[in-house]
């Protein structure tokens, strides 16, 4: 089964209507759609935003459902000036730019537990998300994903997160699925497409992109789910 998580009800609400021989479970609050797409089972869920949420959503997806795979879809804001903004991001891993134990002498965004910094998707997702926007003509780039509970709109933050993680977007969820997803041994991808680009403008951008961007990521969703 495979498990598509997505923080908003644009980034999802598409894909839960092409659904079919639908159930609904909702655990801790988060209401869980799984049935079938194009022969494939699946099951889809709105995560809310932030960290703990999409930690919460992935983990109930992996116990509850079964789920190998888990691609975390949605909106980003782009980190990297050599992207145009109707390109796409596919995560080669991430990383929670707001994980800080450096005063105790680790390098920024370790996950103590897990010795790690960066949690790798996996390489047969990247390989079919390539694939597929290269089919479709869209302009993607392959990189690391940032992930932070804050809405990022100051350029020196900007810097910071691409100085020191060398992140071509960034966002709000998809490193917490990432560490989920590893401890529990189950491949994942984060895809995004870009709503804004970091900066001033950033809040009116979002407003006005998150619903072409949200559908510009369904869309490679969709076409994985066809292949």
């Amino acid at each position: 089964m495979i498990g598509i998580i997505g923080a908003l009800d644009s980034e999802v609400t598409s894909l839960i209507k092409d659904l079919s021989d639908v159930t609904n479970v909702t655990i801790s609050g988060i209401n869980f759609y799984s049935g079938k797409i194009h022969d494939k089972e699946v099951v889809i869920a709105k995560s809310g935003v932030g960290k703990v949420f999409a930690a919460m959503c992935a983990e109930a997806m992996i116990l509850k459902f079964g789920v190998d795979k888990i691609i975390h879809i949605g909106i980003a804001g782009l980190l990297d000036e050599s992207l145009s903004m109707d390109a796409v991001a596919i995560a080669s891993s991430v990383v929670q730019h707001d994980m800080d134990s450096t005063a105790l002498g680790d390098p920024p965004g370790k996950i103590l537990e897990t010795d790690l910094t960066f949690f790798p998707c996996a390489k047969k997702l990247i390989d079919d998300f390539e694939n597929i926007s290269k089919n479709l003509n869209l302009k993607y780039k392959v990189g690391i994903i940032a992930s932070g509970d804050q809405f990022v709109t100051s350029t020196e933050v900007k810097k910071k997160i691409v100085d020191t993680f060398d992140a071509i977007a960034c966002e709000m969820e998809g490193a917490a699925t990432g560490q989920v997803s590893y401890v529990n041994g189950v491949d994942f991808i984060v895809i995004r497409a870009f709503s804004d680009s970091v900066g001033n403008n950033s809040k009116d951008d979002y407003y006005s992109g998150k619903f072409e961007a949200s559908d510009r990521a369904t869309m490679l969703v969709k076409a994985y789910l066809l292949s």
